[in-house]
C-alpha cells in the first residue's frame, strides 16, 4: 500500500502537468475561435461600409449621368425610387424634429 501511495505522489506532478497542458491547448483553440469571430465581424462591417460607399457613389452619379445603362435597369429604378422616398421621409422627419425642438427659431428665420 505504501508503494501505491508513493507511486501516486511521484506521478501527481505528471498528471497536473498533463491537465495544465490540456487546459492551455483548449485555451489556445478558444482564443483562436474568438479572434476569428472578431475578424469576421470586422470584415463584415468593412464589407457593409464598402457596399454603402458604392451605393452613395451610384446615387451621386445619377444626376450627372441620368441616361447611363445602370439607371435604365428596372431593379435600379425601383431602388432609386425607394431611396428617394426614404430620403424625403427622412428630410421631413428631421424638419419636424427641428420645429419641435426649436419652435421659436422657425419664426425668427421666416421674418428675416
Amino acid at each position: 500500500m505504501e508503494r501505491d501511495f508513493r507511486h501516486k505522489v511521484e506521478h501527481v506532478g505528471d498528471a497536473f502537468a498533463d491537465q495544465v497542458e490540456t487546459f492551455f491547448d483548449w485555451l489556445k483553440a478558444s482564443t483562436r475561435g474568438i479572434s476569428l469571430t472578431y475578424n469576421i465581424h470586422c470584415l463584415e462591417r468593412g464589407q457593409n461600409k464598402a457596399y454603402a460607399r458604392i451605393g452613395k457613389r451610384t446615387v451621386a452619379l445619377k444626376p450627372r449621368f441620368p441616361h447611363s445603362e445602370i439607371f435604365s435597369d428596372d431593379d435600379m429604378v425601383d431602388l432609386f425610387r425607394e431611396f428617394d422616398r426614404v430620403d424625403e421621409d427622412l428630410a421631413r422627419a428631421r424638419k419636424e424634429r427641428e420645429e419641435r425642438l426649436y419652435p421659436g427659431l422657425r419664426t425668427t428665420e421666416q421674418e428675416a
